[in-house]
């Protein structure tokens, strides 16, 4: 990357970006394309969001395009709506007093875009480019600190970290996305502020987490989050691993697949006995219902190639994980056989990844619908009506077709179906299926 060289910049710019700021200038404004997504092409990468600073106020703005929405009107941003993309538009401005540690208390326009620049967090995120004049705004060296490499708060880190207790856990992130190293100032000022990190909202927690588990090598950011305290506050159980079980953690968090369930599940994989801690800490961090479901289904099998040990203990574990599901799952099983790496455990794993392509060529019934009769013909062979029997007498009907698959005939289930239908008589309201 050439320091100042704008050739990338204008190039990437998309047309409704630059017929954006273009449309702002014929009406005596000034506009700057800014942040992250300038920091992404200045790198080599492609820009995903594309956010314009102005010193065109809010309300002009509005006046000035024909579909707005007031995304954030208080703190100047409205949302352009442009040749079918959003584009975030926000008035350059000026902050003060963070009382909430997250939100300031006082937002002033009118500032200029240095003063702009200079109130965002890292200096990598403090570049604008101004496509009217082709020139690059860079006035806290944003673009020597990508030639080094470099995560470094613009101005005083300990006032940058004050202001919002969310930036430390962004430092740590971008360490891992970016592949950057911290500056030794910026980390120095973390721990001073752990306690405006507490402050911050779970969900904002887990999403910065979501980001540093796409990155290459999230351990850069779980490394940083444990040295500097963070990983207390939000994360104790893994916090409290100790400096072996923690390095095979990151060893294993790496070379896990990036799905987000399986990368959660690798940080707590020595932990797994305790799944109610850990049920009770994915709830806290406010994880989804199918995620919190999928770290524990993972880990629930961590043991699956030294228990599925033949075809039929294999249907079975892919009838609870599901041949939608069992790809990531393999991939996670097969980093804790990296982490492990001996030969006994690779050769187990190995024969056990067999046995479940073998399963899926044969495709072997391992759900309901593999099944060649329906719940109309059990009730049919019953002669009754709905009821839960239904449920049950085909769940039993699987659970001896898993055991062997040639049992798996519509006249062989049909009789065996009536059997165990006709053994659940209605007279005590029960509807239990006995052996």
């Amino acid at each position: 990357m050439t320091p100042r060289s704008t050739e990338s910049l204008a190039r990437a710019l998309p047309d409704g970006v630059r017929e954006l700021c273009a449309t702002l200038r014929e009406r005596g404004h000034e506009a700057w394309v800014v942040g992250g997504c300038v920091r992404d092409v200045l790198m080599g990468r492609e820009a995903s969001d594309w956010d314009v600073a102005t010193t065109a106020w809010p309300k002009d703005v509005q006046k000035i395009f024909r579909r707005t929405i007031p995304t954030g009107l208080d703190h100047g941003t409205i949302t352009v709506l442009l040749r079918g993309d959003k584009y975030e538009v926000t008035t350059l401005r000026g902050e003060s007093g963070y009382a909430d540690g997250r939100r300031p208390d006082v937002v002033t326009f009118g500032a200029s875009i240095d003063e702009d620049l200079g109130r965002r967090d890292f200096t990598v995120n403090a570049i604008a480019y101004d496509p009217a004049r082709d020139v690059i705004v860079d006035p806290w060296k944003g673009e020597d600190d990508l030639e080094r490499r470099v995560i470094r708060a613009v101005r005083d880190p300990r006032e940058r970290f004050a202001e919002d207790g969310l930036r430390v856990l962004r430092a740590a992130r971008f360490v891992a996305s970016l592949g950057f190293e911290l500056d030794a100032d910026t980390e120095a000022a973390i721990r001073p502020n752990l306690p405006t990190f507490a402050k911050v909202s779970p969900e904002r927690v887990r999403e910065e987490w979501m980001k540093a588990f796409r990155a290459q090598q999230p351990s850069r950011a779980f490394r940083v989050m444990r040295r500097t305290g963070m990983l207390a506050i939000h994360a104790p159980l893994i916090e409290g691993q100790d400096e072996a079980c923690f390095e095979r953690a990151m060893r294993r968090l790496d070379a896990c697949p990036r799905e987000p369930a399986a990368r959660v599940a690798s940080l707590v994989w020595e932990e797994r006995s305790r799944t109610k801690e850990i049920d009770a800490w994915l709830r806290a961090l406010k994880f989804s219902n199918h995620e919190r479901e999928s770290v524990l289904l993972v880990l629930a099998h961590a043991d699956a190639p030294r228990r599925a040990l033949d075809l039929a203990s294999t249907r079975r574990l892919l009838r609870a994980v599901g041949t939608s599901d069992i790809g990531w799952v393999l991939a996670t099983l097969a980093a804790d056989v990296s982490v492990q790496g001996t030969d006994e455990a690779r050769s187990t794993f190995d024969a056990f990844e067999a046995r479940v392509s073998s399963v899926i060529d044969a495709r072997d019934p391992i759900d309901l619908k593999a099944l060649a009769i329906t719940g109309a013909d059990v009730m049919r062979v019953a002669e009754r009506g709905p009821g839960r029997y239904v449920g049950e007498v085909l769940e039993r009907l699987l659970d001896e077709v898993i055991e062997d698959p040639t049992r798996n005939d519509a006249a062989s289930l049909l009789a065996r179906a009536k059997v165990l239908a006709q053994s659940d008589t209605p007279k005590t309201g029960s509807s239990k299926v006995e052996p």
